[in-house]
């Protein structure tokens, strides 16, 4: 008589019965086995043995492989963890069949930055948008270059969120209503500091905003607690946009990896790409807050804006490349005199900074591609070779055969010019003038001669 199976619902909202799981004692069995591969062995620990490196008797381990569902402490759930030798994934899943929630995390330390270069290339393609990364105290860890156009107090160095909205004169300027910001920023200050027992930098932020006296009224006026500003409209008046008041909106994610640190991109309202697309002149107001920036001159009608500003040092212009700048010395000096390049972490944009006079350095935001058409390649050194190859590389797929067929393509209108000239050159030489013309006729001197002469005056110069 054959075995009877059970029939399959292939409803789309059936849940796995309980016994299609595996369930925590199927997974404490596969789990011992797992570390006594780990361990080298040839087999599974034995329950005793997991038992002990647990800290708790071999009958009471052994009921939870038997079934037994228990409550165990969170420290006990640790050892049982550190004993199978579980990576964070299981003991995760350990944590929520015995305790019943996730476990507890390892605060990301403050102004943590190693291993967060993927965050800050994400940061990177929320342009134009600014996006910024900040941890547990709102220190600043990573910014894209909207986010420095926008707020250069970002530059400044340990730029920290909740001591500019609170204490920055700027900030009570741009922040249209800055007191609902104010009591907003406050009433989350006051539920990190719930959250985090540890948090000594934001404890000083604090201590400094409830020495102002508009910060201390707000905060004693009552007791208030904010969780984050994710999905908040703001209004704000900033001088990249000549200090006309735009609407943004405020997206906040908190990365997997890091669940401390905040991931915030700030979008505007409307039906514009850029609000400031339009604007082709920057407040002088905006040189006075601003660590010396001074208003760029106006672009030529008709010609598309670009972020061309002054700065005060160089180090200020290479900042906007991000948190991981990339520098180039050797393509800087072949770029000219007073001028130096820095490339962003993703080599796709580069930072074309210029010493001017009065001490100021302008800087321009150019894509990889119009950075390298500025270089002559013909004055490259090894050095300055090497950086623009590398450059070049950054902006080509990764895999060879498809960077190839790029490469394949960026040669074919300088492939057309050499066979030009070449064809040119060839109707040039002393054997190509004994035989037939390719170009003008002899029949046609006289009318050959004046097209020359019309184009070399055009061109600025003497026909030979």
């Amino acid at each position: 008589m054959p075995t009877p199976t059970r029939s399959w619902d292939q409803s789309p909202d059936r849940r796995p019965a309980p016994d299609e799981l595996i369930g925590l004692a199927g997974l404490l069995r596969a789990w011992r086995a797992a570390a006594g591969t780990k361990m080298r062995r040839s087999k599974p620990l034995s329950q005793a043995e997991v038992a002990a490196r647990a800290g708790m008797t071999e009958r009471w381990y052994g009921e939870l492989e038997r079934g037994a569902s228990p409550r165990l402490r969170r420290p006990k759930i640790d050892q049982l963890a550190e004993a199978l030798l579980l990576d964070e994934d299981q003991r995760e899943t350990l944590y929520l069949y015995t305790d019943g929630s996730s476990p507890p995390r390892s605060p990301t330390p403050l102004g943590y930055t190693d291993g967060l270069h993927p965050l800050q290339l994400l940061l990177d393609h929320q342009m134009p948008r600014p996006a910024y990364l900040s941890d547990a105290a709102w220190n600043i860890v990573g910014y894209n270059r909207a986010m420095a156009q926008w707020f250069p107090w970002v530059l400044k160095p340990r730029p920290n969120l909740m001591r500019w909205v609170l204490l920055d004169p700027d900030a009570r300027e741009q922040y249209v209503e800055w007191e609902e910001h104010a009591r907003i920023s406050l009433a989350m200050v006051r539920m990190a500091l719930v959250k985090h027992d540890q948090l000594p930098e934001l404890v000083a932020v604090l201590n400094e905003a409830l020495a102002d006296e508009d910060c201390r009224r707000i905060w004693d006026s009552k007791p208030e607690l904010v969780s984050h500003r994710d999905g908040h409209v703001l209004r704000l008046n900033i001088s990249r946009f000549d200090h006309k008041d735009i609407e943004v909106v405020t997206q906040l994610l908190f990365p997997a990896a890091f669940p401390d640190l905040r991931f915030v991109a700030i979008t505007w309202l409307g039906s514009q790409e850029d609000p400031g697309s339009g604007a082709t002149s920057r407040s002088s107001s905006a040189a006075e807050g601003s660590r010396g920036r001074v208003a760029p001159p106006r672009p030529l009608e008709g010609t598309p804006p670009r972020p061309y500003w002054a700065l005060d040092s160089f180090e200020a212009a290479r900042s906007l490349a991000g948190s991981s700048p990339v520098d180039l010395p050797a393509l800087s000096e072949a770029a000219g005199r007073g001028t130096r390049l820095t490339a962003d972490s993703s080599g796709q944009n580069v930072i074309w900074a210029t010493s001017e006079a009065g001490g100021t350095v302008a800087f321009e935001n150019l894509s990889t591609q119009e950075a390298l058409a500025r270089i002559r390649i013909a004055a490259l050194t090894a050095g300055a070779r090497r950086e623009y190859q590398n450059l070049l590389r950054s902006t080509l797929a990764l895999d060879g055969p498809t960077a190839m067929r790029q490469i394949g393509e960026l040669l074919i209108p300088h492939r057309a010019a050499i066979d030009l000239l070449e064809d040119l050159g060839s109707q040039l030489s002393p054997t190509a003038a004994a035989g037939p013309s390719h170009g003008l006729s002899r029949s046609e001197p006289d009318i050959g001669t004046e097209r020359a002469q019309e184009l070399a005056g055009r061109l600025g110069a003497s026909p030979r």
